[in-house]
């Protein structure tokens, strides 16, 4: 049975709305809709379903019986599209930028099937935390065939696995890259009568969506979460590499987490390192100088990518060579030329979905974006900044339901997050069919109508005998059966 996620509704006999705090915040639902209106008027319709997408799965490589593989990455460093991760057994398959959502997906497909077919007894393991861990030194940081070149990334990856543990490096998601086409925003820059710089216009539009994305974070993670924790000993490794509050928190909420991945003991910022960092979203002036400046003092972060943002501004320009792997390289680009593109990093693995992520799920992100370009951008200061980080831990650790942590969003949170759908089923009436459909299904999760790929999961576990680690094996040999096939008609 699918679980509840509207507030006043009852779950586990405790009501969700009860005793909630009211936040004076709604949607703003009229001034979105004039601006949806607006940019229509001024030419911006077909340029809503338009944009650039790239899409990047990270997974595990494991033997038949669900430990980490031993082998070499089946492929070489030159290989772009199937390279390796933090470890030699975690591969990441990574499209090029395509025109749709249904292209990169198709093209992730394609470089699963290539991978799957270089993989002999191994699997592709389908779950986002690895489904044994008695043996963690098996997963070994990545070693590019001692390739001198590759000198710095391997120093990286030592360095990770001296700040980070490695069971923390062992998690794998999907991330979701995109950029608005060109034409929907010329069309909104006429509607919004802007002057001025047309590329300070452009960042200022990036980081509005940006902050608008972290206030609705919370309700991807509750719909999509998928990273509950499993395999005892990982979950005792990645709790003892968590600071105390944290570790604290997951103690309290350790039946119903549904996204540890996407929690503070994953890739969730910490409450103190998001305070120490101190970055708001404001402005691209602001984001390079704070982060920038956590780099050079080497405390809270040894690299820009340790900054494990939900969403993060990336340029198209790169630097040659290794030069991605010196610190603030990528900073400096992005100072220099702006931000052409955003990576969000919040897509736990679904691991129904041969490719890690279903067409669903990327219609669904791609109206929650459009709705975060479209409804007004306002600063977050930091009463709401608390405020959104609450409902992210309670879309993460308390599993978007009811538990003894923390409450619901409740009424305060329905005033924001109904208005919200409402609006992306309207953006949705304005793109092929396939979106409209994501945003209804959505909704019928929201609602307890429909399941959750977490709610498929967790019965899947109750009914197979060997428990997840059993229910990770036959999906993943059922993927690797459905793409065989294919792969040998490739060859």
């Amino acid at each position: 049975m699918a679980t509840s996620i509207t507030a006043g509704t009852i779950i586990d006999g405790a009501e969700a709305g009860a005793g909630v705090a009211e936040a004076p915040r709604v949607f703003p639902l009229a001034a979105a809709r004039a601006r949806l209106k607006a940019l229509i008027a001024a030419g911006g319709r077909a340029g809503l379903a338009r944009g650039r997408w790239g899409l990047e799965r990270e997974g595990l490589r494991v033997e038949a019986d669900g430990r980490p593989a031993l082998t070499p990455h089946p492929f070489g460093p030159e290989e772009r599209a199937i390279t390796v991760d933090f470890a030699e057994a975690q591969a990441e398959l990574i499209t090029s930028p395509c025109a749709s959502p249904e292209a990169a997906w198709a093209e992730l497909g394609e470089a699963h099937r290539r991978l799957r077919a270089r993989l002999g007894a191994e699997l592709f393991w389908p779950l986002s935390l690895p489904g044994r861990w008695d043996e963690p030194e098996r997963l070994g940081p990545a070693e590019f065939g001692g390739r001198p070149e590759y000198a710095a990334a391997r120093a990286y990856r030592a360095e990770l696995l001296r700040r980070h543990g490695r069971a923390r490096q062992a998690i794998s998601g999907v991330h979701y890259n995109f950029s608005f086409d060109a034409e929907l925003l010329a069309a909104l820059r006429r509607a919004d009568g802007a002057t001025g710089s047309e590329r300070e216009w452009r960042d200022g539009i990036y980081f509005g969506v940006m902050r608008n994305f972290l206030r609705h974070q919370h309700v991807f993670n509750a719909l999509w979460g998928m990273s509950p924790p499993e395999d005892e000993a990982f979950w005792q490794d990645l709790r003892a590499a968590a600071g105390g509050e944290s570790r604290a928190e997951a103690d309290r909420c350790a039946g119903v987490i549904s996204s540890v991945r996407l929690s503070p003991l994953g890739y969730g910022l910490a409450p103190a390192v998001a305070e120490a960092l101190g970055v708001d979203f404001s402005s691209l002036g602001g984001y390079v100088e704070r982060l920038g400046a956590a780099v050079r003092s080497g405390g809270v972060l040894a690299h820009e990518r340790e900054f494990y943002s939900p969403v993060r501004p990336k340029t198209v320009a790169g630097g040659a060579g290794e030069e991605k792997n010196e610190a603030g390289a990528s900073l400096r680009r992005l100072a220099r030329d702006g931000v052409d593109y955003l990576e969000f990093r919040v897509f736990d693995l679904d691991s129904f979905e041969a490719n890690g992520v279903g067409l669903e799920a990327l219609r669904f992100f791609h109206v929650l974006v459009l709705a975060s370009l479209l409804r007004p951008a306002e600063f977050i200061g930091a009463g709401e900044r608390a405020e959104l980080a609450e409902r992210w831990r309670w879309s993460t650790l308390c599993g978007g339901r009811w538990c003894e942590c923390r409450p619901s969003p409740g009424a305060a949170g329905e005033r924001e997050i109904l208005p919200l759908l409402e609006f992306m089923a309207e953006i949705a009436a304005q793109l092929p069919p396939g979106y409209a459909a994501a945003v209804a299904a959505a909704r019928e999760r929201w609602a307890g109508r429909r399941d959750r790929p977490l709610d498929r999961w967790r019965r899947l576990v109750a009914a197979t005998p060997g428990g997840a680690l059993a229910a990770g094996l036959a999906l993943a040999r059922a993927q690797a059966a459905a793409d065989a096939p294919a792969a040998r008609g490739a060859e």
